[in-house]
């Protein structure tokens, strides 16, 4: 990402659900975008408030948008009365670099000096699907500006080997989660699942379940322990219903697993912002490249099946919450 932005000639849109305030990342991305904000290259950032909150309070900000740089951020988009109440969800989750509109990059990753050495997944792409990301961005800079939702993210399937779909909490909005349901409704072989943060919905689960009792082998690849205590403790309370179906479980064990991707039958794949759970499915809003080329599957499978030769299986035996409460 960082070398993409230094070829910029005329733009850089990044659209971040956390962009840190100190450390030597942020130095590195600062320094960068001051650069090239003197050599005349248009910059914007659309950040979310409450992800980017250190940044959002500090000078740095300031700093920034004192060289040239627009800054935007996104706020929740409720009435008053019920913003208070739920300020912690629908959020901006979606993590989004735009380039001279010829190079964009979609994925996981967090621009923060903590998450330098997490296991992460991001695809860089070029072509025709870096308009869509363009046109995705411009709706969600303007829309955050005027405090109104995204709306619908979807590019037109066929238009190139990739496609974009985002997802919200508004009924309408919510392509991203229908094809995913779709696709591992309609699997015929396997499904592999990369996840950091796991729960499902009723419609999730009924959709593994389905896939197990047509002979569809199911893999998830889960943090043993991710950054988030809470979210990990969510995900385990389904362990044993998926195991006792026949799911296949495995923790990862190197650095904290942040990658999202799901791959099925070798012939779908799908990277980006969304994790597999409620929050992602129902309430923020994400934006995933999805793509039915084969060779990207395939590449897609071949990370996924490396990722779990240092991942333990879990199952049934293990006793799923020893351990989980020390340090």
């Amino acid at each position: 990402m960082l070398a993409s932005c230094r070829k910029a000639e005329k733009s850089i849109d990044l659209e971040q659900y956390i962009f840190g305030s100190d450390g030597p990342i942020i130095e590195e991305w600062s320094a960068l975008l001051k650069e090239k904000a003197r050599q005349g290259v248009k910059i914007r950032l659309l950040l979310d408030a409450l992800g980017s909150f250190s940044f959002f309070r500090s000078a740095l900000c300031t700093n920034l948008r004192d060289c040239g740089i627009a800054i935007a951020f996104h706020k929740v988009t409720l009435p008053p009365s019920i913003r208070r109440f739920i300020p912690f969800i629908l959020r901006d989750h979606r993590k989004l670099l735009v380039v001279d509109g010829r190079e964009a990059h979609i994925g996981g990753v967090i621009i923060e000096e903590r998450a330098r050495d997490w296991r992460d997944t991001s695809v860089r792409l070029t072509g025709d699907i870096v308009a869509d990301c363009g046109t995705a961005f411009e709706t969600a800079w303007d829309r955050a500006l005027h405090m109104r939702p995204m709306g619908q993210v979807l590019s037109r399937e066929g238009r190139s080997a990739f496609y974009l779909a985002g997802n919200s909490f508004h009924l309408q909005d919510k392509e991203l989660y229908r094809i995913i349901l779709r696709h591992i409704v309609s699997a015929k072989k396997d499904i592999f699942i990369t996840t950091p943060y796991f729960s499902l919905t009723r419609d999730l689960r009924r959709a593994l379940y389905f896939a197990r009792s047509r002979d569809v082998e199911v893999r998830i690849l889960l943090p043993r322990r991710s950054d988030n205590f809470l979210a990990d403790l969510l995900g385990r309370l389904y362990y044993r219903r998926l195991l006792r179906r026949g799911v296949r479980l495995f923790h990862y064990t190197g650095n904290i697993l942040h990658a999202k991707t799901i791959v099925i039958d070798e012939r779908f794949a799908s990277v980006g912002s969304c994790n597999f759970d409620w929050l992602s499915f129902r309430l923020n809003y994400e934006l995933n490249v999805m793509s039915e080329g084969r060779e990207f599957a395939t590449e897609l499978r071949e990370i996924f099946l490396r990722d779990i030769e240092e991942s333990p299986e879990v199952t049934l035996s293990t006793p799923i919450f020893r351990g989980f409460f020390s340090a």
